[in-house]
C-alpha cells in the first residue's frame, strides 16, 4: 500500500510539472541606477523512507528563493542579492564586485567562498538533490569576508579572508583570528570536428586544489564527568583546516553528454582534552565522492554517485558511506525539470535500513 501511495504521489508530481511548464526569460527593469534583474529559484518534493521505521513520508518546501543583481558602473562595479523565503524572508547573499584590476575580480560581503566543489553552486545547478559529503560535512557556508578571483586561460586563482567556518552561515565574528581560503582551478577545453564526417564534440577538463586555514574559538567547556569553564586569558584559537582538490569533466558529442566529478578533503580539527585551554588534541576526518552522469538524449540524464566519510581517521568500524541512483528529466535544461533519486545509506558496524526515495520539481527564472 505504502509504495501504491508513493508511485501516485510521483506521478502527480510529475504531471503537475509537465502541465505547469512555465520558463520566463530574463527582463531588465528600469532603476535609478544602473540596471536590475530579477530571478528565482523554486523547489519542492517528496521523501518517502523506504523502512517504515525510519521517519515520516513528507511533501518538503526546499526551496523558494528570489535573486537580485545588476550592474552600477559598466564593465566596473556589479551586485547580486539572494533572499530566501522558505520559513521566513531572510537574507542569503550580498555581494558587491568590483573589477577595477585586470582579469581579477574583488567580491565584498556575505556569500558562498569557493570552497569545495559544489558549496559556491547555484542550487539550481546541483545534479542531484543533495550535495555530497564534501560539502554536506565540511562546507562554511556563507561568510562575511573578502574574495578575489582572478581568471586566466588555463588557471584560475582565489583567495579570501572571512569571518570564520566555525560559525557557518555568518554575519559577524566570535574571535580577532580570521580564516584564509587559497584555491587553484587548471582548465583546459577542446571544442572541435573529427573525420569528414563532421562530428562534433567537445571535452572540458577542471582540475583544482584548496586549503581552508581556519581558527576557532575554543569551546567554554568540556564534559567528562563534570563541566569545566575553560579560561582563555590570551584570546587563543583552535585549528579548523581542510585540504582537498577536485576534478571535473564534461565530454559532449551529438546529444550524448558525460558527466564524470570527483573530490576528496582531509581535516584537521583541534578539540579540548581538558578544564585548560591548552589541553587538547587533533582529530583528523576526511570525505570523498565519484560522480557519473549519463544524458543520452536532451530530456534525460542518469546519474550514480558513491560518497564516504570517515570522521575520526584514528577509529576503525566508524565510516559513513552511501550511493546514489538518480534520473533527471528536463523539460526546459534546469529552468523547469524533475529530479528522482534514490539513496542506500551504508554504515560500517552496524548496518542501519534507512535507504529512502527523494523527488524534487524544480523552477527557476
Amino acid at each position: 500500500m505504502k509504495k501504491l501511495i508513493f508511485l501516485v504521489i510521483a506521478g502527480l508530481l510529475f504531471s503537475l510539472l509537465v502541465s505547469n511548464l512555465a520558463f520566463a526569460e530574463m527582463a531588465e527593469i528600469k532603476v535609478g541606477k544602473g540596471t536590475l534583474k530579477v530571478g528565482g529559484i523554486l523547489q519542492a518534493g517528496f521523501t518517502y523512507y523506504v523502512e517504515d521505521e525510519t521517519g515520516f513520508d513528507s511533501f518538503t518546501l526546499n526551496r523558494a528563493r528570489f535573486l537580485f543583481w545588476g550592474v552600477i558602473v559598466p564593465d566596473k562595479v556589479k551586485y547580486f542579492v539572494q533572499l530566501e523565503h522558505n520559513k521566513g524572508v531572510g537574507v542569503l547573499d550580498y555581494k558587491a564586485q568590483f573589477f577595477y584590476v585586470p582579469q581579477t575580480e574583488i567580491t565584498f560581503g556575505r556569500f558562498l567562498p569557493n570552497f569545495t566543489l559544489y558549496m559556491p553552486y547555484s542550487t539550481a545547478k546541483l545534479e542531484m538533490i543533495n550535495y555530497p559529503m564534501t560539502t554536506s560535512k565540511y562546507a562554511v557556508w556563507r561568510q562575511v569576508g573578502i574574495q578575489t578571483t582572478t581568471t586566466t586561460d588555463h588557471v584560475d586563482f582565489n583567495l579570501g579572508l572571512f569571518n570564520g567556518g566555525d560559525i557557518p552561515n555568518n554575519t559577524s565574528d566570535n574571535n580577532d583570528a580570521k580564516d584564509i581560503l587559497l584555491r587553484a582551478d587548471v582548465k583546459s577545453s577542446l571544442d572541435g570536428i573529427i573525420s569528414k564526417k563532421i562530428l562534433h564534440l567537445k571535452l572540458e577538463c577542471r582540475f583544482g586544489g584548496y586549503a581552508w586555514i581556519g581558527s576557532a574559538k575554543p569551546p567554554t567547556s568540556f564534559f567528562d564527568t563534570t563541566t569545566h569553564y575553560v579560561a582563555n586569558p590570551d584570546e587563543k584559537t583552535f585549528k579548523s583546516n581542510r585540504f582537498g582538490g577536485f576534478a571535473k569533466v564534461d565530454y559532449a558529442k551529438d546529444e550524448l553528454k558525460l558527466r564524470f566529478r570527483g573530490e576528496f578533503l582531509a581535516a584537521q580539527d583541534e578539540f579540548l582534552t581538558g578544564p585548560s585551554v591548552d589541553e587538547k588534541d587533533t582529530r583528523n576526518s576526511q570525505a570523498y565522492f565519484a560522480h557519473v552522469g549519463v544524458q543520452p538524449i536532451k530530456q534525460v540524464e542518469f546519474l550514480v554517485r558513491y560518497e564516504a566519510w570517515d570522521p575520526d581517521t584514528d577509529v576503525d568500524d566508524n565510516d559513513i558511506s552511501a550511493i546514489t541512483g538518480g534520473v533527471n528529466y528536463y523539460l526546459e535544461e534546469t529552468n523547469s525539470m524533475f529530479y528522482l533519486n534514490y539513496i542506500h545509506k551504508m554504515e560500517e558496524g552496524n548496518e542501519i535500513d534507512n535507504d529512502l526515495i527523494q523527488g524534487q520539481v524544480q523552477i527557476t527564472f
